[in-house]
């Protein structure tokens, strides 16, 4: 059985054998937490490889502020109300605005929000967006939309999307 020392060393080597190539060694501590966050990244980057999404490029242009400001302007929205559609913080909304960088989830929810004003503006004036999501609208239960995404279900404003791209609207 080898001694102490001799097993410090294996356990220091394959530390580094990580570190230099990216992967996650088996009994190492935390390590299944480890693989599940590598296994959940690449299939992230699968999905958004399917849906033509890079998001390489979005965390690249979304560290700065200039990509928070331009989607808030896009939406009419305050840094107050992005903060309940994204479910993040103002204070966080005003410090990505400031050029703190984006974790990875913010930068998915980023798009997610960007991705449904741009569904909302092929239906919907530009200019009259910020007060649609503002009113309570008889579709959603007397409902605001921000409301509606707020509780986490923007699945009900992307049906309604559809169904009036579909002209199918009840």
């Amino acid at each position: 059985m080898p001694g102490r020392s001799t097993l410090k060393r294996r356990r220091k080597l394959s530390l580094q054998d990580t570190i230099r190539d990216g992967s996650v060694p088996y009994g190492t501590k935390g390590t299944r937490a480890k693989r599940m966050k590598k296994k959940a990244v690449s299939k992230a980057f699968a999905i958004a490889k399917g849906i033509g999404i890079d998001y390489r490029v979005i965390k690249a242009s979304a560290s700065g502020g200039t990509k928070i400001a331009a989607i808030r302007q896009k939406f009419g929205v305050s840094q107050e109300e992005l903060a309940r559609v994204t479910g993040y913080s103002t204070r966080s909304i005003a410090g990505w605005e400031g050029g703190k960088p984006l974790s990875d989830s913010a930068c998915q929810k980023l798009t997610e929000t960007e991705r449904l004003q741009a569904a909302l503006s092929e239906i919907l004036p530009p200019n009259t967006l910020a007060n649609w999501l503002r009113t309570p609208n008889p579709a959603l239960q007397g409902q605001t939309p921000i409301q509606v995404i707020e509780r986490g279900e923007s699945d009900r404003l992307w049906r309604m999307i559809f169904q009036i791209d579909a002209n199918v609207a009840s």
